[in-house]
C-alpha cells in the first residue's frame, strides 16, 4: 500500500571508488596532480573516494593526508599501509598493521608510466578480483610498448612509420644498428616502454645515432628507433566506447616551443601554479595547444577512422589518447603512441569543443560504470567439466 514502510525511498549510498596513483615511476609527480584533479572532479553524491598512493616500493597507503597536494614532500605524512584483497563483503582494503578493513565497490588507476600504467597493478586487481577502470592488463602492457602498438595497429590498417627496435646487446656492433636502422638521418631514438616523451632524442648523422641509441638504452631494454618526420604537426585525440559505438573527443594540435616536444615541456609549459602550490596553472597540462585545429575534412576523417580502429585493436576500454603524426608538406599522416592513462584522463579533449561535450564529473562516471558493468572475475571453479583430471 501507498505509504507503507516498502514504498519508502531507500538512502542513496554513494559508491566507495579507491582512486590509485603514484609508484615507481618517472611520472610519479604527474601522477599525483593527475589524481587529485580526478578526485576533485568526482562527483561526491554518487562516489566516495578513497585515495590510495603506491610509494616507491609499490607499497601502497591510504590516509586524509593523500587529498592535500601541498604536503607531498614527495610522499604525503601520515599515510596508513593497505592492501586490496577480497572479503566476506567483497572486494576491500584491509589496514597492514591493524584489524580493520574498508568494502569499496571499484578502483580507478591514475597511474602514468611504468608500475601502474603498464598493466602490473592491472594484474594484481585482476587475480583479487577488484573491479577497476581502464585497459585490462595484457592490454595495457601492450599499450606501454611502442612497438607493440604500432605492429597491432598496422594489422589493423592503421598507417605507422617504418621503425626497428635495438636492445643493449646490439651497442656491441653499431654498424649493423645504423645499417638496421637504413641511414635515414635525421632520426628519432626513444625508449620503447617508456610514456609522456621521457628520453626521445634526435640523432643527425650516424656518430649520433649510437651515442643517442647508448644514452636511451640506460633508461629502458629496448630502444625506438625510426626517422624523423619534416613538417612534424601532431594531432592527439581521446576515445571512449559506449555500447558498439567508439566516440571519439575534440583534437588537440600541441603548439611545440622546440623541435620536440619533451616531457618538461608537455607537463609543465606556462610557469605552472603560483609559488608555493604543488599544482600546474590551468589543470595538469598547462600545455600550449589548440583545440580542432584548421585541418582539410579528408584528414579529420582520417584521424578519426585511424583511432578508432586502432582502439578497437588495442583495448577498447577507459578513456585512452591517441597521439598522430603528419607531414604537413605532404599531408602523411602516422599513428605515433597511446597512452592508456592520459595526463589528468584528457577532460578537456571531452569537455572543450568535443563533438558530443563531457564534463570531467562524467567522464569520471563513464569510466566507473564501465568498470563496475564489465569486471571479469568470478570464483566459480574455472575447470570446464570435460577437463576434470581432480575429483570434484
Amino acid at each position: 500500500m501507498p505509504g507503507t514502510i516498502e514504498d519508502a525511498a531507500v538512502p542513496h549510498q554513494p559508491k566507495r571508488i579507491a582512486v590509485m596513483f603514484g609508484g615507481t615511476s618517472a611520472e610519479y609527480d604527474v601522477s599525483v596532480v593527475s589524481a587529485q584533479q580526478v578526485m576533485d572532479a568526482t562527483d561526491p553524491e554518487k562516489y566516495e573516494v578513497v585515495p590510495v598512493i603506491a610509494d616507491f616500493e609499490n607499497r601502497f597507503y591510504t590516509g586524509s593526508s593523500l587529498r592535500n597536494a601541498a604536503r607531498y614532500r614527495p610522499l604525503p605524512p601520515g599515510r596508513e599501509e593497505v592492501v586490496f584483497a577480497w572479503g566476506e563483503r567483497g572486494p576491500e582494503l584491509r589496514w597492514v598493521n591493524e584489524r580493520r578493513s574498508l568494502p569499496i565497490d571499484a578502483a580507478l588507476p591514475v597511474f602514468h608510466g611504468q608500475f601502474g600504467e603498464d598493466g602490473r597493478v592491472q594484474a594484481y586487481l585482476e587475480l583479487i578480483g577488484i573491479p577497476f577502470a581502464g585497459f585490462r592488463s595484457l592490454d595495457a602492457a601492450v599499450g606501454m610498448r611502442k612497438d607493440f602498438t604500432k605492429t597491432i595497429v598496422a594489422r589493423a590498417g592503421v598507417p605507422v612509420l617504418p621503425h626497428v627496435l635495438v636492445s643493449r646487446y646490439d651497442l656491441g656492433e653499431p654498424e649493423k644498428i645504423i645499417a638496421r636502422a637504413g641511414n635515414r638521418f635525421p632520426a628519432i631514438v626513444k625508449p620503447a616502454g617508456l610514456g609522456s616523451s621521457i628520453g626521445v632524442a634526435v640523432a643527425e648523422t650516424p656518430e649520433d645515432l649510437i651515442e643517442v641509441t647508448r644514452a636511451v638504452l640506460l633508461k629502458d631494454r629496448f630502444a625506438l628507433i625510426e626517422p624523423k618526420v619534416q613538417n612534424l604537426v601532431e594531432y592527439n585525440i581521446a576515445v571512449r566506447a559506449v555500447g558498439d559505438e567508439i566516440l571519439v573527443s575534440a583534437i588537440e594540435r600541441p603548439k611545440q616551443i622546440s623541435a620536440l616536444l619533451d616531457f618538461k615541456e608537455k607537463y609543465l609549459s606556462g610557469g605552472g601554479g603560483a609559488k608555493g602550490t604543488t599544482l600546474p596553472s590551468q589543470g595538469m597540462l598547462s600545455l600550449t595547444r589548440e583545440l580542432n585545429p584548421p585541418i582539410s575534412a579528408e584528414m579529420l576523417a582520417d584521424i578519426h577512422r585511424y583511432a578508432r580502429a586502432a582502439f578497437a585493436a588495442l583495448g577498447r576500454r577507459g578513456a585512452p589518447r591517441l597521439d598522430f603524426m603528419t607531414d604537413a608538406e605532404s599531408g602523411e599522416l602516422w599513428f605515433n603512441e597511446i597512452n592508456c592513462i592520459p595526463g589528468s584522463y584528457g577532460f578537456f579533449l571531452w569537455e572543450q569543443a568535443s563533438v558530443q561535450p563531457l564534463l570531467f564529473p562524467e567522464l569520471i562516471d563513464h569510466l566507473i560504470e564501465e568498470a563496475l558493468r564489465t569486471n571479469l572475475k568470478t570464483f566459480d571453479d574455472p575447470v570446464p567439466q570435460d577437463a576434470y583430471l581432480l575429483p570434484r
